[in-house]
């Protein structure tokens, strides 16, 4: 039966990591050198150099590990989605159907944010979100828009913040951004449709334009199988312009919002290889990614191939293919590191959850007493018809 209310429950804890694989970073090659171009330092991965394929625990990208089961109440239920972290607060939604829903960072419910639909303060598909603590708001950008769309943590529409590209009636097809309230500055970076005259630029709160980037050699043709990617794990800006049919060698960048340029950061040389579909991103300390093929399904989709991750280390260009692996519930394979806002996250079902903790403590007989018991009180707690469990942690820096 579902408990359809529950007052002052919260169920949270923190898991260290526990022995596992063997891990083998130390190891990898160097698979990266450093270019100087125009004055900054881009990072070069030799395609032909990843070769062998290591196992990274998780514990060696991310700090302790969080479990967060969110809020049972029925107006708290939430289906896979996105999420997105702050000091305090689980954001979790893509719109779509449903309301985006803000929870504390102990799983307990405040409130949707908005509604869904067409008029003023509705939203339907969001495409990126930022939690602004500091002045209590929530801004949220559709898919196709010329505005971002301004919450307070109440999740009561306030007003938006109008996106200028120089010209009347120009919209933003998948964009991504970043508000400074204290600075009235947003940075804005868009997939430059080669109708479109930026790819990026920086302007003011009221949408008096600061400075742009032209579009120039990164335009594509229109087509939203194509993604502009950011982990916004670092001080800058950064993004990768991921193409699917229009297939292509290109860069992860920075946004340099004082000078408004583009600063080229990492990227892969394939050489004498078919450039492969591919995406960047990246860590506080490493570059990481995917490459891989096409495949057609059926006469009308088409999905990725042979994808292989591959990781990169800033300091040393150590790297190679990869496959990270939980060791702070077993040895369960992680498919994506990249989170938000530095933080990897992770939302999985009770179910599912529930085979995990079951598979951990029958493999894992040497966990120590401590592990094992916070394993066991949570495995006691789950249920079938349970909102969904969050788990999260700090993306590792230099000490």
């Amino acid at each position: 039966m579902r408990i359809t209310h529950i007052i002052g429950f919260s169920l949270a804890m923190a898991l260290t990591a526990c022995s596992g694989k063997e891990s083998t970073p130390k190891e990898m090659p160097v698979v990266a050198h450093i270019e100087e171009v125009n004055g900054e330092q881009l990072t070069v991965c030799q395609y032909d150099l990843l070769t062998d394929t290591v196992d990274i625990p998780l514990s060696d990208l991310v700090e302790e590990l969080q479990f967060v089961k969110l809020d049972n109440r029925e107006e708290a239920l939430v289906g896979m989605a996105p999420l997105y972290l702050s000091d305090n607060y689980i954001l979790v939604g893509k719109g779509n159907q449903v309301p985006f829903k803000l929870f504390r960072r102990d799983g307990r419910f405040i409130n949707k944010v908005g509604s869904i639909g067409q008029g003023p303060g509705e939203y339907q598909n969001i495409y990126d979100v930022q939690i602004d603590e500091k002045h209590g708001r929530i801004y949220l950008l559709p898919w196709i828009t010329n505005r971002i769309l301004v919450y307070n943590l109440e999740g009561k529409y306030e007003t938006y913040i109008p996106l200028n590209m120089k010209q009347e009636n120009l919209l933003v097809p998948k964009g991504i951004f970043r508000v400074d309230a204290d600075r009235n500055r947003v940075e804005v970076v868009l997939l430059p449709f080669n109708h479109l005259p930026v790819v990026a630029w920086v302007q003011d709160m009221q949408g008096n334009m600061i400075g742009e980037i032209p579009s120039g050699h990164l335009k594509i043709r229109p087509d939203f199988s194509n993604e502009v990617s950011s982990s916004k794990a670092t001080d800058a800006l950064n993004f990768h312009l991921s193409t699917f049919f229009e297939v292509r060698q290109d860069t992860l960048y920075h946004l340099d919002n004082e000078q408004v340029k583009l600063l080229p950061r990492f990227t892969m040389d394939f050489g004498n290889a078919d450039v492969k579909i591919h995406s960047f991103y990246e860590l506080p300390m490493h570059y990481y990614g995917f490459v891989a093929d096409m495949k057609q399904t059926n006469d009308y989709i088409f999905d990725y191939d042979q994808q292989r991750y591959f990781i990169v280390d800033k300091a040393n260009g150590r790297g190679n293919y990869c496959r990270i692996y939980n060791d702070y519930l077993g040895d369960e394979k992680v498919t994506w590191i990249v989170g938000h806002n530095g933080y990897y996250t992770r939302m999985v079902e009770p179910t599912i959850l529930a085979k995990e903790i079951d598979k951990t403590l029958r493999e894992h007989p040497s966990l120590d007493a401590e592990r094992r018991k916070k394993l066991e009180t949570l495995r006691a707690t789950i249920d079938e018809d349970d909102n969904n469990y969050v788990f999260f942690g700090k993306q590792k820096r230099k000490e």
